[in-house]
């Protein structure tokens, strides 16, 4: 299924939502984008992957995606269901709400029918200010309503529904997580220090990711090479060292295939919004 609100954000948009009612559409892989994404279940059965843990989701449930998470959603076959996916870009909330966001990266299970009902009117109103494309104030309307509802939802309160019960791969994923700039980790490394068959490893591992363990080693590096991209101001060359690459050419080719884009004009973009955002406003 086309998604429309990423669309809308990749063409300029800072702030953009979309309700979706569906069936068998499922992500197929983990992927990650440089925006938040709240994902909110209206209806129906919805599974969630976030990082190494996976939950499974009721109407009403909502997670907050800080940029570059690792996720997948995804239902049972012939399960229909409806989502809000939210996607908004750092600079229009405060950093405040920002640090909040960054602390928690686990599903609300909101405890209070009250809450419930406030979440889903910022939600239906954000979705109506939306629509009206232009007017006097509406850019202010769609920062100040998507600002009200972080608040309301982070405020509320809420428990975290328990994670599924899949000890050996959660570990796994987490090690990666871990030690992805090591440039010796390796599928039988991990078969060896996890007391399992390399076969089985595979099998488990493409299960639960929907990714081969080399796919899903060099999203992970690539990930954290945008991440320093932002967060220092180190050379190429010294962040592909960094996040485990042998050699800059090797670094480049697999960057370009996870982004469609080169390492150098990556970091110039992400640098630039950076420092644009950081520069004092007169």
């Amino acid at each position: 299924m086309i998604d429309n609100a990423a669309i809308a954000i990749q063409n300029g948009a800072p702030i953009a939502l979309e309700r979706i009612a569906a069936i068998n559409d499922n992500t197929l892989q983990s992927h990650f984008h440089p925006f938040y994404e709240l994902f909110y279940l209206e209806s129906g059965q919805r599974s969630v992957i976030i990082d190494e843990r996976s939950y499974d989701l009721e109407p009403g449930n909502f997670v907050i995606y800080p940029p570059y998470t690792m996720h997948r959603s995804f239902s049972a076959h012939d399960v229909s269901f409806c989502r809000i996916v939210l996607y908004f870009k750092p600079e229009t909330i405060p950093s405040a709400l920002q640090q909040a966001i960054n602390a928690k990266v686990e599903p609300f299970q909101l405890i209070c029918t009250h809450d419930q009902q406030t979440l889903q009117q910022h939600i239906d109103e954000l979705l109506c200010e939306q629509n009206r494309t232009q007017g006097q104030f509406h850019d202010a309307a769609l920062h100040s309503r998507l600002t009200l509802l972080l608040i309301d939802a982070l405020r509320a309160q809420y428990q975290t529904p328990p994670p599924r019960n899949e000890p050996k791969m959660t570990a796994i994923i987490a090690y990666i997580q871990t030690h992805y700039f090591e440039p010796g980790l390796s599928l039988d490394e991990l078969a060896a220090r996890f007391f399992i068959s390399k076969s089985y490893l595979c099998r488990e591992f493409k299960r639960f990711t929907s990714l081969s363990f080399v796919t899903y080693l060099n999203k992970i590096r690539v990930l954290h090479a945008q991440r320093l991209f932002i967060e220092s101001n180190k050379t190429i060359t010294a962040i592909s060292a960094e996040v485990g690459f042998g050699s800059l050419t090797h670094f480049e080719r697999v960057f370009a295939q996870h982004t469609a884009s080169t390492p150098k004009r990556m970091c110039h973009k992400l640098r630039t919004v950076r420092d644009h955002s950081a520069a004092p406003r007169a």
